[in-house]
């Protein structure tokens, strides 16, 4: 790795070099400019990705903080038995059984009834009590995320794209140098059989 790590440096030294030298053709030159601007570009993402995986980790702590401002968690009641129920995507792994129920709960507001076909774990029964999360209105809603999953989901984003920024310059880099040496073998050996 080192070993090619080293030639491509100096290829890219040669490719570049301001002296004279008669092997040296523009397709080389602009080859090595293409790779160095994408050297330059996967450098830049490190600190890029860092920032937006900060911001974008600002703006999902903004979110949850208002999720956690308009929902709340309240009681309800397993009104039937759990039944297994398997997703057609998933019918062939075991993973792919849950089990649902049929829960009601009461909105604080006007103690109405309200319903839903919720996941439930499997060894629940009717009469069973669990937690769900509703809005203001008394609907059901997902419970606000974490300070520990806001974090993982901005990591894993900024990761992500960096990663996606690097393999992308990585394969435009081979693929300009592979452009640039069938090319140049193609100028060769138009050369060598005049």
């Amino acid at each position: 790795m080192v070993v090619a790590l080293k030639a491509h440096a100096a290829w890219l030294v040669n490719a570049l070099g301001v002296n004279r030298n008669p092997l040296r053709r523009p397709i080389d030159r602009m080859a090595a400019g293409i790779s160095l601007l994408l050297l330059m570009v996967a450098l830049i993402a490190i600190p890029a990705s860092g920032l937006f995986g900060a911001s974008l980790h600002a703006d999902l702590t903004q979110r949850a903080a208002v999720s956690a401002a308009t929902t709340r968690p309240v009681t309800a009641v397993l009104i039937t038995s759990p039944e297994l129920s398997v997703p057609v995507s998933e019918s062939h792994t075991p993973r792919g059984v849950s089990s649902t129920a049929v829960v009601e709960w009461r909105d604080g507001l006007g103690q109405q009834p309200h319903t839903a076909t919720i996941q439930v774990p499997e060894d629940s029964s009717a009469g069973d009590s669990l937690t769900v999360w509703v809005d203001q209105a008394g609907n059901r809603a997902p419970p606000p995320p974490s300070e520990s999953s806001v974090t993982a989901s901005a990591i894993f984003a900024a990761v992500l794209v960096l990663l996606v920024i690097e393999l992308a310059c990585i394969a435009l880099i081979a693929g300009t140098q592979h452009l640039a040496r069938r090319v140049c073998m193609r100028a060769w050996e138009r050369e060598w059989s005049f």
